[in-house]
């Protein structure tokens, strides 16, 4: 049985919920925009790159934008995406994957409440309790510890947006016409 449904006792507060949902919504939006991002570098239109994008978990975007900022840097030689931008790109993938365990702990841990001010998570994961994956395999969090995720997460969604409007679009109007030539 869950966690949180064990009892009355165990059952996450609405502030515990809310504070989830907030850090939830806003790496769905981190996920999005690793998307439209990877399209831009990629110099393709953002419709037919979700097509790609769309299948690949956030962590696979990430590897994917590290590689295509390194074309940019060898083989483009930062001829159609700067060398600042680049590195703000870098800059941002490096401050996403610092979030990503955190994220992924809630997605794939089971909660329940320690107390009114605190939720505890485990996967429930096999083996003997001793080791690094025992280790890693549960966690507390206090909900300004949830609070403060948010407040690291937020802001990131914001320089991404912005980051992805001062690259390169590659717009599906007259896409056709500059492929064919009609």
């Amino acid at each position: 049985m869950p966690l949180n449904h064990t009892s009355q006792y165990a059952e996450l507060t609405d502030e515990h919920f809310q504070a989830i949902g907030k850090l939830t919504v806003e790496w769905s939006n981190i996920e999005f925009l690793l998307g439209v991002l990877l399209s831009r570098l990629l110099i393709t239109p953002e419709f037919l790159a979700r097509t790609y994008t769309d299948h690949m978990s956030g962590a696979k975007r990430q590897e994917a934008i590290k590689e295509a900022s390194e074309i940019h840097r060898y083989r483009y030689r930062y001829k159609l995406i700067s060398e600042e931008q680049i590195r703000q790109v870098l800059d941002i993938n490096n401050q996403i994957t610092q979030l990503r365990s955190t994220r992924n702990k809630f997605a794939h841990f089971c909660w329940s409440r320690s107390n009114d001010g605190e939720i505890f998570g485990t996967n429930l994961s096999g083996g003997i309790p001793k080791g690094r994956k025992h280790r890693k395999s549960f966690v507390s969090y206090t909900v300004a510890e949830l609070a403060e995720f948010h407040q690291k997460a937020y802001p990131i969604v914001d320089v991404l947006s912005a980051l992805i409007q001062s690259l390169p679009e590659m717009e599906e109007e007259g896409l056709t016409k500059k492929i064919t030539g009609r």
